[in-house]
């Protein structure tokens, strides 16, 4: 007999399973014996000492979790600290600087697959070494992946739209990416039955921005009570250590070496942990490991730590300053000098303002670039447009960053101090004409009034300023838009002077 009905017309939908990996700082966190939230949730930790340093001193990782690995991970897993949740509410450290929610990003990937069912996010302990959250999330992702198949297959309709086998897409933000890689390295089945990897500013040759938690207090450091914990904290943390840059990226003039566990227990982090992160560079320079379908997402234009120089605080106190430049490598991994002076040669690469942009970009040549700042990428419209046209298997846009060079935005990146005003920079735009950038209240949404761009007389890259005293206490989100491009973010943590 014909067909005379209409026939089926299903929605534009993957039939994978998707698994969320958020980046540090990006899982609330909380104490297993009494249930207190020790991270994520209350923003007072942040900006009143009597809350904070409590809680900021049980983040400190003990001996277990300072030797915690992948085999840990298998065999004993560790039980004082859990992961409950992906960050919900705006958050901020000092260097790190501020991190968006990812539940604009769980919406945008849960719009593309066939059921809620089909998405996991993974909140982990980003305090803990990238090896032992690879093996959880291995075991994690295995588990979604077979109750969705399951799912999947009792369901008749779904069954109708086709008959292949639902894989894995994992969607990962910055340290987010290097957990993934470790977990399918670890589990090579897993890798097998994973279609893609997105992931979406990954230090994946380390960050240099990470070394300067390591030496936060110095003088402009306020409020110190802040600086002081997040530096004891950082020195302590195999996760923040596994973010150390692989690369060549101590200046020394005339020439340019990589960190050793030395010089990083000598700008304030620890030896041992500094050691075991190098190593793991290494070994991914000598080995390496392609991640399946990976497609790499990759702020640009923002000015960027790329490399580090060695300064004395005092004697006997080295400190790290950074630098917005990197060094250039031919073909036989040598550094490019100039003929005539030896001198190496230094080149700006930018990036999203911690992570530069060739470190985002290692491992694959389908890369999006975008305007964006590092914490705020995952609220960044294009970057959820792209990620849901490579979760349909749609061909990938053009490259949004065009020639390399666009607007960039610039923060304190320790914050500021309730009654002085912040700096506030502009770099990449030749005028302010048609540009606006406001400051309002990232907690209460409270607007603010849009500020004044002006050149600022102290640069010589013909960068613009604005400046912008707050008049509370607050987290605060700075816009600048373009009218051109999608509007870019950060966020600044104004607090109380010290008492």
């Amino acid at each position: 007999m014909p067909f005379t009905r209409m026939p089926p017309v299903f929605e534009d939908r993957t039939r994978d399973a998707c698994v969320v990996v958020p980046g540090i700082m990006g899982s609330v966190l909380e104490d297993v014996a009494t249930g207190r939230p020790l991270w994520g949730v209350d923003l007072a930790m942040l900006t009143n000492p009597l809350t904070g340093r409590g809680l900021l001193d049980a983040l400190h990782a003990d001996q277990r979790e300072r030797e915690a690995d992948a085999d840990t991970a298998r065999r004993a897993p560790l039980t004082r600290i859990r992961a409950t949740a992906l960050l919900a509410r705006p958050w901020w450290l000092p260097v790190l600087e501020g991190l968006d929610p990812y539940s604009d990003l769980l919406k945008s990937v849960t719009g593309v697959v066939l059921a809620p069912e089909a998405v996991a996010p993974f909140p982990y302990d980003w305090r803990l070494a990238v090896s032992y959250n690879g093996a959880l999330l291995a075991r994690a992702a295995r588990a979604h992946l077979t109750r969705w198949r399951e799912q999947v297959a009792a369901a008749p309709g779904w069954a109708a739209a086709g008959r292949v086998r639902p894989r894995l897409v994992f969607v990962a933000h910055s340290m987010g990416g290097l957990v993934v890689r470790a977990a399918l390295e670890q589990d090579p089945e897993l890798a097998a039955d994973t279609r893609t990897v997105i992931t979406v500013g990954t230090p994946f040759l380390g960050s240099a921005k990470s070394v300067l938690a390591f030496n936060l207090v110095t003088p402009q450091a306020k409020p110190s009570w802040l600086q002081r914990s997040v530096q004891a904290i950082s020195a302590t943390l195999p996760g923040l250590h596994d973010l150390l840059p692989g690369y060549r990226c101590l200046d020394l003039g005339r020439d340019v070496e990589r960190l050793t566990g030395a010089d990083v227990a000598r700008f304030g982090g620890d030896a041992d942990l500094a050691a075991r992160s190098l190593a793991e560079h290494a070994r991914y320079r000598r080995d390496g490991f392609a991640l399946p379908g990976h497609r790499a997402i990759a702020g640009e234009s923002q000015p960027t730590v790329q490399t580090l120089e060695e300064q004395q605080q005092a004697p006997g106190v080295a400190v790290a300053a950074g630098r917005h430049h990197a060094f250039d490598i031919d073909d036989e991994l040598e550094l490019v000098r100039d003929p005539a002076t030896g001198i190496p040669a230094r080149r700006n690469t930018y990036g999203d303002g911690t992570v530069h942009t060739p470190s985002a970009c290692i491992g694959t040549e389908a890369v999006t670039y975008v305007y964006g700042q590092h914490g705020t990428l995952m609220r960044h419209d294009e970057v959820l447009r792209q990620i849901r046209r490579i979760a349909l298997e749609r061909p990938q846009g053009v490259h949004l960053g065009a020639d390399g060079t666009g607007p960039g935005l610039q923060t304190p990146h320790l914050g500021g101090t309730l009654g002085q005003p912040l700096t506030l920079t502009v770099t990449g735009l030749e005028s302010p004409a048609g540009v606006t950038l406001s400051v309002h209240s990232a907690t209460t949404g409270r607007p603010g009034h849009p500020l004044t761009l002006r050149r600022d007389e102290d640069r010589t890259d013909g960068a613009l300023s604005a400046r912008f005293t707050a008049d509370a206490p607050d987290l605060y989100r700075v816009v600048l838009d373009t009218g051109r491009h999608a509007p870019l973010t950060q966020l600044v943590l104004v607090t109380e002077p010290d008492a």
